[in-house]
C-alpha cells in the first residue's frame, strides 16, 4: 500500500524571455522631458552642481595645502646607552 502523497511531475524551466536581467546599459536613467524648458532648466541645474562641486573641491584642496604642517616629534635615540646605568 502506497503511503504519503505522490511525487509531482518535473516541472520543464521556463524558456526566459527578453525582459530579464540584462547588466549594466549605457545611457540616461531618465527618460528625458519632452517640453523645452524643462529640458533647458535641468542643464542649468547639473551644470551649477557641477560647478558648485568643483569649486567645493578647490577650497578644501587650498585649505589643506595652505595649512602648516604639523610639528614632527624628534625620532627616539635607539641603541644608544643610558647615562646611570651600567
Amino acid at each position: 500500500m502506497a503511503q504519503g502523497r505522490p511525487k509531482a511531475a518535473a516541472k520543464r524551466p521556463r524558456k526566459e524571455t527578453g525582459t530579464g536581467n540584462r547588466g549594466s546599459r549605457k545611457g540616461g536613467r531618465t527618460i528625458a522631458p519632452k517640453k523645452l524648458h524643462v529640458i533647458r532648466q535641468q542643464k542649468l541645474k547639473k551644470r551649477l552642481e557641477v560647478a558648485i562641486r568643483a569649486r567645493i573641491e578647490r577650497d578644501a584642496r587650498q585649505r589643506a595645502c595652505a595649512a602648516p604642517p604639523p610639528p614632527q616629534r624628534p625620532a627616539p635615540n635607539k641603541g644608544k646607552a643610558r647615562k646611570g646605568r651600567g
